[in-house]
Formats: C-alpha cells, sequence, structure tokens
C-alpha cells in the first residue's frame, strides 16, 4: 500500500496557486505525465490529489460513490448561479432529483427535438448566406455556437421560440459569460467572502443571477397560469414534464426546485454543447484531411438537404469528429472536486477522510497509454472497434457513473446535426490572427472567443482540401 504519494512540493502557503491560475489544464496534464496516475498538489494549505487512471475513476465515481461526495466548497459556489439542482446536490437529494428529472430525457422525447435543432440550425445558416455578400465573412464561431444552443435549449426546456428569445438572449448570454468569470475567481481564491457582503463581486453576482431567474420564474408562472384545471399541459417541452414529474410516492419538485433544475439544464445544456462545437470547427480548419472526409460523407448522405434524425446512423464519421473535439477539449474540463467521507484505498493508495480528489476529462483523454500519441486529432479512434477496447473511464466527456450527465443523449444528438448541417453548406477557416489560449472556467472555451472565416461550400470543395 502506498501510503507517500509523489507530486510537487509548491510555494509556502500558495503551493502551486500560481502554475493552476496561469496554465490549470497544461499544468495537471504535467503533473500526470511526471508523477504518475495519482498525484499530491498542495494549493493555499490544503492537498489535493489528481486521479487520472481510468480504473481509480470508476472506483470514485461508481465503486465507491457513496464515500466520494462532491466538495462542500464546490457546492457553495455553484449554488450561488445554479442554485440546488442536479450539478449542486448530494446523497439522497441527488437522487430524489435525478429520480423526478430523468423521464424529461427519455430517448423518444429527446429525439422529438431533432426537427426544432435542426431548424434553428438553418435558420442560423441563411442568417449568414444572407450577410455573405463578399464570398466570405468573418464571425466569431463561438458566439454563434452560444447563441444557436441557447436558441435550442430555450425551445426545447421552454417553449419559447427563436424570435422571442432574440430581445432576452443577449442579456441572457452577458449573464452567464459574468457568472462564468465570477465562479472562476472563486474557484481560484484561497477564501470564499460570504455573498451577504456587499462586494463588487456580489453585486455582479446578484445582478447576473436575477436576470436568468427572473426569466426562468415567469416563464414557471405563465405556465402554471395557463392550467386551467390546476393541471399543466404536457407541451411536449422540459418545462412541463418537469412541473408534471413525480415519483412512484407522488412527490413532486416545488417551483423552487423546478427553477432550479431549469437554470442549470438552460446553463449546462448551451454553454457545454457550443464550447464543445467551436472546438470542433477549429480542429477541422486544422486537419483538411479530416475534414475533407467529414464532407465526404456529408455529400454522400445527404447530397443538398439538411440532417435529419433518420440520418445520424449513416453519419458514423461525423459523430467520430465530435467524440474526437470532445477528447482534445472535453468542455468539462475537470469534475468537481470529490472529497473522501472515510479512510479507504483506491489501488494501491491510501486515501484518507477528507482528501479531495480531482478529477480531470482533459488529463484522462490525454494519457499516452490509454490514447497513442494523444495531442493528435484523430475520429478514428472512435471506430467501433477502437471503442470498445478502451478501459470505462478513459473517455468521461459527460462525467460518468450515477452523476453522468442527464443530457448526454440530447447533447450529441444536437452537436451531430448542428456539424452536419453546418458543414453541408459552409467552410470555416481560423481568422489569419486568432490566436489560441485557453480559457479553462467551469467549461473550457478560447479566451476572447474564436474568430472564423465562413464562406460558402461547393460541391468540390471537399476535394480540394
Amino acid at each position: 500500500m502506498t501510503t507517500t504519494i509523489p507530486g510537487p512540493k509548491g510555494l509556502p502557503f500558495a503551493g502551486v496557486a500560481r502554475e493552476l491560475i496561469a496554465d490549470a489544464p497544461g499544468y495537471i496534464n504535467t503533473l500526470a505525465d511526471t508523477y504518475g496516475p495519482y498525484v499530491r498538489f498542495p494549493v493555499f494549505l490544503n492537498d489535493f490529489y489528481l486521479v487520472s487512471d481510468p480504473e481509480l475513476i470508476r472506483e470514485v465515481l461508481v465503486t465507491q460513490v457513496a464515500n466520494f461526495p462532491k466538495d462542500d466548497r464546490d457546492i457553495e459556489i455553484l449554488s450561488r448561479m445554479l442554485g440546488y439542482g442536479l450539478v449542486t446536490t448530494n446523497g439522497e437529494a441527488h437522487k430524489r432529483q435525478r429520480r423526478l428529472t430523468q423521464p424529461a430525457f427519455h430517448t423518444r422525447r429527446v429525439e422529438a427535438y431533432a426537427g426544432t435543432m435542426v431548424d434553428y440550425a438553418e435558420a442560423m445558416l441563411n442568417d449568414w448566406a444572407a450577410a455573405d455578400s463578399s464570398g466570405e465573412t468573418v464571425i466569431d464561431i463561438s458566439e454563434a455556437m452560444r447563441e444557436l444552443t441557447m436558441y435550442i435549449v430555450a425551445r426545447t426546456l421552454f417553449g419559447a421560440d427563436r424570435v422571442a428569445m432574440k430581445d432576452t438572449a443577449d442579456a441572457i448570454g452577458l449573464a452567464i459569460h459574468a457568472l462564468q468569470d465570477i465562479i472562476n475567481k472563486e474557484f481560484q481564491a484561497p477564501v470564499i467572502w460570504p455573498d451577504w457582503l456587499p462586494t463588487g463581486r456580489n453585486r455582479r453576482r446578484r445582478f447576473a443571477t436575477a436576470i436568468l431567474y427572473d426569466t426562468i420564474d415567469a416563464l414557471i408562472a405563465e405556465r402554471r397560469s395557463a392550467a386551467g384545471d390546476g393541471r399543466v399541459a404536457d407541451t411536449g417541452d422540459l418545462l412541463s414534464m418537469l412541473l408534471l414529474s413525480q415519483d412512484e410516492a407522488g412527490d413532486r419538485m416545488s417551483d423552487a426546485e423546478v427553477r432550479d433544475q431549469l437554470v442549470t439544464l438552460f446553463v449546462a445544456g448551451h454553454e457545454t454543447t457550443s464550447n464543445a462545437l467551436t472546438w470542433t470547427w477549429y480542429l477541422l480548419s486544422q486537419h483538411p484531411a479530416e475534414e475533407a472526409k467529414l464532407h465526404e460523407e456529408l455529400d454522400r448522405v445527404l447530397a443538398d438537404r439538411p440532417p435529419s434524425l433518420a440520418d445520424l446512423p449513416a453519419l458514423p464519421y461525423t459523430l467520430r469528429v465530435i467524440k474526437e473535439a470532445m477528447r482534445l477539449y472535453p468542455p468539462a474540463w475537470v469534475l468537481n472536486v470529490r472529497k473522501a467521507a472515510a479512510d479507504t484505498t483506491l489501488g494501491d493508495f491510501q486515501v484518507r477522510r477528507g482528501d479531495q480528489l480531482w478529477l480531470s476529462p482533459y488529463v484522462t483523454h490525454r494519457r499516452p497509454a490509454l490514447f497513442p500519441n494523444p495531442e493528435r486529432f484523430d475520429p478514428d479512434r472512435w471506430t467501433p472497434e477502437r471503442e470498445k477496447a478502451l478501459p470505462k473511464f478513459a473517455y468521461m466527456p459527460f462525467g460518468g457513473g450515477p452523476r453522468v450527465c442527464i443530457g448526454n443523449s440530447f447533447a450529441l444528438m444536437e452537436a451531430q446535426l448542428i456539424v452536419a448541417a453546418v458543414a453541408q453548406r459552409f467552410r470555416l477557416r481560423l481568422a489569419p490572427d486568432q490566436a489560441i489560449e485557453l480559457n479553462p472556467q467551469v467549461t473550457l472555451s478560447n479566451k476572447g472567443g474564436l474568430r472564423m472565416v465562413v464562406s460558402g461550400k461547393t460541391s468540390t470543395d471537399h476535394r480540394d482540401s
């Protein structure tokens, strides 16, 4: 049994905080390269432990999940933005919310949203075409994907259409960006100040959360008021499903609980997918051979028509491209800290009560033993045979175990349809002066957005790459 865990010593008091603030994904990846699958690293007088081996991760997320709840500090920081939904609860509270929310993500219900996803993507592409008078234009693709996925989530969550959301989309987007920045600063800080203190950060947070909460509270109230006999109608969106959901004992969510779930799903449901799509476009722009294979598949299967749900099984390479993009740039690049509730072991390593564990998809996805030449963009890693040969937790862009992302099927379907729709009509190239610098907040984006040159695709483009 290993009692001495390897790792860097760091500076007095600060430990390795400076390195984490400068480049957290790169630094913890180097820790795993240097010290192995279980690494100790100090930050502000606390010791943390980076776990990057799939079998050890399985122990944390599945076998011993009851002994590794989310850390209270992480929950306190995130709940100031998200309330107490699926992401910010532990134990029985989480199990109850998961049980009540799960029916909203039944396969048939999720698949019913495919038409909305394609329609909204096509509306965005028509706007691009109308603005493209010179044959090409420069857009911030991260902002375009954020807006598109926000419209889709608003429609599927609340039944709010694209036109109705247009007036509030910018305000909501700015609020979410502000909250991500605040949360990131609090994760990096040695002390979390009480939210009742009148600090500048707390005032910003209250203003931003009010935008989100007021919007969703109004939608819930509107839906309640439309219930003529006291029973909300099932209009096909997730809001109605959550208001109607009940467990075997007849237990339902309160309006406050529904609001917290909707805020969580709204923020997570568009921010993560928009980042995954943004990195997909970046990687395709840098790898013309893989882009050509994508275009060949789309031209062969779709010809000149938009994609549909029925087309997805015939677009396996499109899905492989997305999976590989999420391997290299997983939107949830690090999972919330897990804190050991009791002494235990993980493999050959001794874990003490109170030890705080980091699990990072970004790091695990770059283990050379799991993914040879890990920095290489290779969608063919995701052929059925190669994917089946991977250990269970070698790839975890949606987390894993009983806390696996409840919307993972929704997100993959959405990403596959959007990539197919966009690439069928346009090509995207990185703007010449665009720098790539990771922005590792709650989700993984590029600092300052991602400017790309968008041009209409001709039928011979894939042969010219």
